[in-house]
């Protein structure tokens, strides 16, 4: 399965700074496990609709003087009493901080079966496919939405995806629907209702890595553009995810208070946005079956052709939406995969920009009035919030220049 690269992952992330309610936070937590905390680690950021979700790895020291390692979670928003989280009350708030200890994520109640190699062969089992489970390993985990774990066995390889229960029956409903189509996701094998959903190995490898020595840039976008045609004819079967766009007001409030001192820029561009939105959608749009996440990470390629896609991931958000978002999305992940790695890695960073380029001078052409305003609408929204979490050591730098890719999008408006 596709790393979706950098994802709530910070390099050389800050230790946490000792006077903040955080600190408070985890001292309770370690002193509720019997345990002396050594040093904590800021190494997830997600936003929620309501705040903010941080993950710690925390260094521990047991009883018998062994160091212990631990990942926590802390959520700042209200939510109620849930399975495996704990209240910690923090001081001056009325409202106490909601922590779990992973793999307990309290969203996904079958990750702490899914990441032991004894439950994890039961569970192929149940779903048909068993296998002697040799190692776990978790590609991506996103803590309340989704993980996916690579097991490896004796003669294959499975990925078992961890989704909310309610969610694993229309999942597996949409691979079927998605093979029938000729899409090439992974064949499933099975699904169960407490959120697990098994799958096959694709071929290649993801196209994320692939894009320095991608040979025919313009080919692969033209496939890009094929799928896209393929997912449009999937019959409906639900609504694709909101648009970001749709919640412009809430990404301009969140980067406000990350950047205070560009907040009058910001409102800016969100103003631009709005306008460069609503021309785009004065012209009515023919919704159809999109990804609703489209991006690098979730395509492969032949590892010898790079130009050549093997694969796609990570259906879980399709449904009927506007085509515009998925082209939208495609273009900020590029633009912002490449202003992260600009300083590490300039080459990485100078073919990003160059497909992303390539990608947004495909939109003109689009036969759908209104498709290009839409499209630049909708990928500034996207850049703001990849300004939100820029994953790098100078995330500051890399949210100013993502703030001005967005304006360069919309600044005609």
């Amino acid at each position: 399965m596709g790393l979706h690269a950098r994802e709530s992952v910070i390099s050389e992330p800050p230790s946490i700074d000792p006077g903040s309610q955080h600190a408070a936070v985890i001292a309770f937590i370690a002193d509720h496990l019997g345990r002396t905390l050594v040093t904590s680690l800021l190494t997830a950021i997600e936003p929620t609709d309501t705040g903010y979700l941080h993950g710690y790895d925390l260094k521990l020291r047991a009883p018998d003087g062994t160091i212990e390692n631990q990942q926590v979670f802390i959520d700042d928003s209200p939510h109620g009493s849930r399975r495996g989280v704990i209240s910690v009350p923090i001081a001056g708030s009325s409202t106490p901080a909601a922590v779990w200890i992973y793999p307990g994520d309290p969203e996904l109640p079958a990750l702490r079966e899914v990441v032991d190699p004894v439950s994890a062969s039961l569970i192929l089992k149940r779903l048909g496919a068993p296998a002697t489970v040799r190692s776990i390993s978790v590609v991506t985990y996103r803590p309340g939405r989704r993980a996916v774990v690579r097991v490896e066995a004796e003669s294959a390889r499975y990925y078992l995806k961890v989704v909310e229960p309610t969610k694993a029956a229309s999942i597996a409903e949409r691979h079927q629907q998605f093979r029938s189509s000729s899409l090439p996701v992974p064949r499933l094998l099975g699904w169960s209702s407490d959120g697990i959903i098994a799958m096959s190995e694709l071929p290649g490898v993801d196209a994320q890595s692939c894009v320095a020595r991608m040979q025919d840039p313009e080919g692969f976008l033209d496939q890009v553009e094929f799928m896209s045609t393929l997912l449009a004819n999937v019959p409906a079967f639900n609504t694709a995810r909101a648009s970001l766009v749709d919640r412009l007001d809430w990404y301009i409030e969140r980067v406000c208070l990350r950047l205070p001192g560009e907040a009058a820029r910001v409102r800016d561009i969100g103003a631009m946005i709005a306008r460069c939105c609503a021309d785009g959608r004065s012209y009515g749009y023919t919704a159809v079956t999109i990804h609703g996440d489209l991006h690098l990470g979730q395509l492969f390629v032949d590892p010898e052709d790079t130009g050549q896609i093997t694969g796609m991931l990570d259906i879980d958000t399709a449904g009927t939406g506007d085509p515009a978002d998925d082209a939208a999305a495609f273009y900020a992940h590029l633009v912002a995969l490449g202003e992260t790695a600009f300083a590490l890695d300039p080459a990485f960073a100078a073919a990003c920009a160059r497909l992303a380029a390539a990608w947004r001078s495909r939109w003109q052409r689009n036969r759908n009035a209104g498709f290009a305003n839409r499209a630049s609408a909708i990928a500034a929204t996207h850049l703001l919030g990849h300004a939100l979490r820029p994953l790098s050591n100078d995330s500051e730098a890399v949210s100013l220049r993502l703030l001005d890719r967005a304006q360069e999008l919309v600044r005609d408006w």
